[in-house]
């Protein structure tokens, strides 16, 4: 964890107006692997710019990022009790409390991306883009789409790849378009490409943790099973999708031999992410 990244997002809640909602988001902030900033420092380290110059742009994503998890645990999505190891929000606060909680720290984060003292105009514009974009209609919010509309019966490869690809991946390539746009590189396909592969990866483990691991393991409900939801597993069986994810994680770090931008920081991370 990021001691001086936590710290900017104190900062930043501790300069809001203390009510109910600010309450909830710090609640609901709290425990966060905080992963998808983390590859935001990880490429910048490798273009040799401080980690600082995204922290505004990653609590941005993080704040995007946690909204999501408050809307999918509300009983009309996924209906979880659980996460990051502790009630979920709804519960914690009430139903309405953590609509309107998600729907602030969604809202904010295009507050902090706009009042950033750390970008150019130009910049500002390129990252609010990418967050309004993935975390939108063409990104997150289809694939939430898609996913409450299929359940396992749906054998359908082609709508699960479509789901990861904007579900989960939406937001891991914000993460890395980030860095490529403060650090003013013209690489997008590249780190578009970065960011799906990460996250069909992300997703492919999340399916498959959901059958071997533990509740208290993962800190969350693992009600993929439960709500019949169209998983990988529909396709394969456990082995099988574990080794389609050592050779996911093998493309992966080959695709970063030939990246625009020293990749030693993000493998390391990455290396994390295969481990965990």
């Amino acid at each position: 964890m990021n001691s001086n990244f936590e710290n900017h997002i104190r900062k930043y809640l501790d300069g809001q107006r203390d009510d109910l909602i600010l309450q909830a988001s710090r609640y609901a902030l709290e425990g966060g692997k905080r992963f998808r900033p983390r590859i935001i420092f990880a490429i910048l380290k490798g273009m040799d710019l401080p980690e600082e110059t995204g922290f505004d742009a990653a609590m941005a994503l993080e704040f995007i990022q946690t909204y999501s998890l408050i809307h999918d645990d509300l009983p009309a999505m996924d209906d979880d009790d659980l996460r990051r190891g502790k009630p979920s929000l709804h519960k914690a606060f009430r139903e309405d409390i953590a609509i309107l909680t998600g729907d602030q720290l969604l809202t904010d984060s295009f507050r902090i991306v706009s009042e950033s003292k750390d970008y150019d105009s130009d910049v500002k514009v390129r990252i609010i883009r990418a967050l309004s974009t993935y975390a939108g209609r063409d990104g997150m919010i289809y694939g939430q789409l898609l996913d409450v509309t299929s359940d396992s019966r749906d054998l359908d490869s082609d709508k699960l790849y479509l789901i990861q690809e904007n579900k989960t991946s939406g937001l891991f390539k914000i993460a890395c378009l980030i860095p490529m746009y403060i650090g003013r590189l013209e690489k997008e396909e590249y780190f578009t490409k970065l960011g799906s592969m990460i996250g069909h990866i992300f997703q492919d483990q999340d399916d498959l943790f959901d059958v071997i691991k533990s509740e208290e393991e993962m800190g969350k409900n693992l009600s993929d099973v439960r709500n019949e939801k169209l998983t990988a597993l529909q396709f394969c069986d456990v082995e099988t999708l574990q080794k389609r994810i050592d050779e996911e994680f093998d493309a992966l770090f080959r695709f970063l031999e030939n990246a625009p931008f020293d990749a030693k920081y993000l493998v390391e991370l990455l290396m994390k992410l295969k481990e965990r």
